[in-house]
């Protein structure tokens, strides 16, 4: 959306002189249009003017009178540039001291006031059609000691409606629905196009803040009430070193949201590496890459089965894999002699009693909770082999330690057998 033209008026008129760029020129006595007085009516204190209709909204094809009001800020001597934006006709009143310049009006000479105030009066005849009209005046407040010191400006603007009593509008630059007070309201008929018929955005230059928008984790006031990040769930979010997103140790904050420096949980194994975290994908590299306490699992070719599996020097086909040596079967609820069956063969357990998912028990019963019918309270085997965490119970081995000792015995064998084919 394009922003209203800001144009001011050298107010050369009163000082007497303006130095240029180029050389000095004394100022002409007449207002002039600029883009500003670089250099003129310099160490004045702003002033403030009022510019009134003297109604609500003007009928169609109505002329009327605009009065720009000027407090004499900087002494009784005063002038003025007031435009539209191109909508009626401003014209000048005989006997107010304006010329037209341009489509707008300024003074045709410097104005002394009375009662501590100069005013302009200006006609205005609105259209024929219905719509919306803005004014916009710049003033000077001088002293008229004919110097270029102790003036200074100001600045008023008036919106009005013609053939309707007409509605504020605001300014939606990010068209989310909701405009804001960057710039001046506008009133007309209906609502223009990039124009919202409230102003309560607090930040026109984003669509996803407004009043109706959700709060998010972003330390930003999203929903314009003033606060933020109300509402939202708070949790712990400890140290990330690695920038990973992924937590480790012990120190944390509490937030709604990861803030930099900060991840997800303490899980993750190795925080100065950012490709090893939970949830990373595991590779074949001799490393927990996820973080679950399993080194290439997936990734590594594996050979042999139950208390045999072994890990190969390598991933995919053509590496080497040394199966591990079976032992006897016990009842564990394990492949012990690496068959492919849990559990069988005779005499594993003692008492006459018999192997039950790893329990053993009197003949008859299963391994259950007490209470419950043709049940029997078991203890594991010595031997028993936890499948959920692949770790052996009552003294036994865990068995991602036996696979870690293998792996580097195997690597260790595959070294020496490549030394020995060299030689």
């Amino acid at each position: 959306m394009q922003g209203r033209t800001t144009l001011r008026v050298c107010w050369s008129t009163i000082v007497g002189a303006c130095l240029l760029a180029s050389s000095p020129a004394f100022a002409k006595r007449d207002g002039i249009v600029a883009q500003g007085c670089t250099g003129c009516h310099r160490g004045g204190k702003p002033t403030t003017p009022t510019l009134d209709a003297g109604m609500a909204f003007a009928p169609l094809g109505a002329t009327i009178t605009l009065t720009v009001t000027i407090p004499a800020t900087n002494g009784p001597v005063a002038g003025m540039y007031l435009y539209t934006n191109n909508k009626g006709t401003l014209s000048v009143i005989p006997g107010e001291g304006t010329k037209m310049n341009g489509t707008g009006v300024s003074h045709s000479a410097p104005k002394t006031g009375s009662g501590g105030a100069t005013t302009f009066h200006v006609a205005w005849t609105a259209p024929m059609t219905p719509g919306g009209v803005t004014f916009d005046v710049w003033v000077l407040s001088a002293n008229g000691d004919g110097s270029d010191n102790g003036d200074g400006d100001g600045h008023a603007y008036l919106a009005l409606s013609y053939g309707c009593p007409g509605n504020n509008y605001y300014t939606d630059g990010d068209s989310d629905g909701f405009g804001s007070m960057v710039f001046p309201a506008v009133r007309d008929c209906t609502k223009p196009p990039n124009y919202a018929d409230n102003n309560t955005d607090c930040n026109d230059y984003n669509e996803n803040i407004h009043p109706d928008a959700p709060e998010i984790c972003n330390k930003k006031d999203d929903n314009c009430n003033g606060m933020i990040d109300e509402g939202l769930p708070i949790d712990k979010y400890y140290t990330d070193n690695d920038g990973d997103g992924y937590g480790a140790g012990t120190t944390f904050i509490m937030d709604c949201g990861v803030s930099k420096g900060y991840g997800v949980g303490n899980m993750d194994c190795n925080d100065n590496n950012p490709d090893v975290h939970p949830g990373a994908p595991e590779v074949c590299n001799f490393r927990d890459d996820n973080c679950n306490g399993m080194i290439d699992e997936g990734a590594r070719t594996y050979c042999g089965t139950g208390w045999c599996r072994r890990a190969a020097d390598g991933c995919g086909a053509g590496v080497i894999c040394i199966e591990g040596k079976p032992r006897a079967e016990e009842c564990n609820d394990f492949d012990d002699d690496c068959d492919g069956v849990i559990d069988n063969g005779p005499n594993l357990c003692d008492g006459g009693k018999v192997c039950v998912g790893g329990y053993c028990v009197a003949p008859g019963t299963t391994p259950s909770q007490p209470g419950q019918d043709g049940g029997t309270t078991a203890m594991p085997s010595p031997n028993h082999i936890d499948q959920a965490t692949g770790c052996a119970l009552a003294g036994g081995r865990p068995v991602a330690t036996a696979l870690t000792a293998a792996f580097a015995l195997l690597l260790l064998a595959t070294r020496l057998r490549r030394r020995q084919q060299r030689r």
